[in-house]
């Protein structure tokens, strides 16, 4: 077949490269660009016609140190296929490829991977990436210079790209400072250099930077409670992309909480921000003593969460999961990860519903008289798939999105979708609060409820999650959370649940709270404990 296709220089090839690059793979970048021009006032002609120069120019800069024969096909063979799905993440859900999102991207679990499937991706990745690699594994490479002379037209075009970005930054380096500016995404938007430094960076500090040392913290913790006073139960419940945008308690106009609303002794938070917008980033960041302004993911993994803390006083700590994993904080607890094997009740062979959680929960629960944690990882209402994440007899809201591809969804089905996944949750939440009522003879029960991060379901343009955090719409960052505190728990820690109802109403809380929060709740005394951040000490009557 090879014989069929013309022969083509390297230099004329690599030039083609740059071209498909600028035009078909960054296409979801020029459309952002010029959507950014279209919103603007005014804008200058040359400056919109240069973007595509600027563009390739750049690409060819970069792209020419790899058309050396023995790595160019290699190369950019891998580059294309990874570019393909880059670009359709880019183009269809607004993803942005920072070094948080590739650790997103590494840390996520085939089953939760698969979920991404669809027609949709498929005709993208075949279209996009596997044809252009194919023909260019087909295509035969001339290199009939000199060595010498190879290396200097090498050398020539990369001057020639610097002098195309000169020249034009030349007319209109303040037109693209402003723009860049306001839209901090831009930078990382630009395939593949966003993600080839993203992944370098995040492979760099994994793997290459020496680990921290590991430091222990609140050594000091101990258990203090009144004598005579019975042992507490906590639930801890992690959820998974829960916005509060789209939860009635907060006045949304469907009832995705007709479930808990109708719980006495329920504590809901209006105003609760995340310390993130990944998993990865929010639950170490929650069970850590770092506030969100100063966190940092490799001192979080290196160190204790506070479900180390407790275990350390005396409580008897759990982990149970169904979501991707625990993200380092319940590495030194017990803890079980659910298997997804089919089991025709909760789990079908590639994921499980929450109540899966309940299960076999009981034999955690022995009496012996401990104080204890039991914390569920919730995977709520993780998408693209909001369909898997609630049973058929939970399709509430109707007309849903059976499928992946949720942007071939009406925002209709969308949202219904969402909402199912929300209301799916309230129950799971009741159910816990059910069996958590059943061990009021023996423990002073109570539940806390906190979502790691929200979701975007359209607005803007974006889809999922992930933003980074200083550009990422409230959609994104404004969580669900709220406590059940049984009578019993209320009187033992001398708490007034009007008081607490009304300051959770009022005032804003962020996931800088839950640590402190905790371990104040589980009678732990520490000096690492601000009670600036402990949510029930201003409503403690007795102290």
């Amino acid at each position: 077949m090879r014989n069929f296709i013309p022969k083509i220089s390297y230099f004329w090839l690599t030039l083609l490269i740059s071209l498909y690059f600028t035009f078909v793979v960054n296409f979801p970048v020029l459309l952002h660009f010029y959507q950014i021009l279209h919103a603007l006032p005014a804008y200058k002609i040359g400056f919109a016609i240069s973007i595509p120069f600027v563009l390739f120019a750049a690409l060819n800069f970069v792209f020419t140190p790899f058309t050396f024969k023995p790595v160019f096909k290699p190369f950019f063979i891998i580059l294309l296929l990874l570019s393909g799905l880059a670009s359709y993440s880019e183009l269809t859900y607004h993803v942005v490829f920072d070094r948080s999102m590739i650790e997103n991207i590494v840390e996520t679990q085939q089953s939760e991977a698969s979920s991404y499937l669809n027609t949709s991706v498929i005709v993208w990745f075949v279209l996009t990436a596997i044809l252009p690699a194919v023909l260019l594994f087909l295509v035969p490479v001339k290199y009939n210079q000199s060595v010498i002379k190879r290396l200097g037209v090498r050398i020539l075009s990369m001057l020639v790209s610097l002098a195309i970005i000169g020249a034009v930054a030349s007319q209109y380096y303040q037109d693209y400072a402003s723009v860049g500016r306001s839209n901090r995404t831009l930078n990382v938007e630009i395939l593949p250099t966003n993600f080839l430094y993203s992944s370098s960076e995040y492979f760099y500090h994994k793997y290459l930077t020496k680990p921290l040392k590991f430091e222990k913290v609140g050594t000091d913790a101990k258990l203090v409670q009144k004598p005579g006073q019975k042992p507490t139960l906590m639930f801890l419940v992690i959820g998974e992309t829960g916005r509060a945008q789209n939860q009635s308690i907060n006045g949304y106009d469907k009832p995705t909480n007709g479930f808990t609303q109708k719980t006495s002794d329920m504590v809901f938070f209006n105003h609760v921000s995340s310390c993130g917008t990944a998993t990865a980033v929010s639950v170490p960041c929650m069970f850590s003593d770092m506030k969100r302004v100063d966190f940092n993911n490799d001192r979080a993994h290196a160190s204790d969460s506070f479900l180390d803390i407790l275990q350390r006083a005396g409580v008897s700590v759990y982990w149970k999961d169904n979501d991707e994993g625990c993200k380092g904080v319940c590495d030194r607890v017990p803890n079980v990860t659910i298997p997804t094997t089919k089991d025709g009740k909760f789990c079908d062979g590639e994921t499980c519903y929450d109540e899966a959680l309940l299960e076999g929960i009981d034999d955690k629960i022995v009496d012996d008289g401990k104080n204890k944690v039991i914390a569920l990882h919730l995977i709520g209402s993780h998408g693209p798939a909001y369909y898997h994440r609630y049973p058929d007899n939970f399709r509430y809201f109707m007309p849903d999105c059976e499928r992946s591809d949720i942007q071939n969804c009406t925002h209709e089905q969308l949202v219904n979708t969402y909402d199912n996944t929300v209301r799916y949750t309230d129950y799971v939440l009741t159910q816990v609060i059910a069996k958590a009522k059943k061990y009021q003879d023996k423990y002073n029960v109570a539940m806390i409820y906190l979502s790691d991060h929200g979701e975007s379901l359209g607005e803007d343009g974006l889809y999922l999650h992930g933003t980074p955090y200083s550009v990422a719409p409230p959609q994104q960052t404004h969580v669900p959370m709220m406590f059940w505190l049984s009578p019993q728990y209320v009187a033992a820690q001398s708490l007034s649940l009007s008081c607490l109802q009304s300051e959770a109403a009022e005032n804003d809380y962020s996931q800088d709270n839950l640590f402190h929060t905790v371990l104040d709740a589980m009678d732990v005394k520490t000096s690492v404990i601000d009670p600036s951040l402990d949510i029930l000490k201003s409503c403690k009557t007795a102290q």
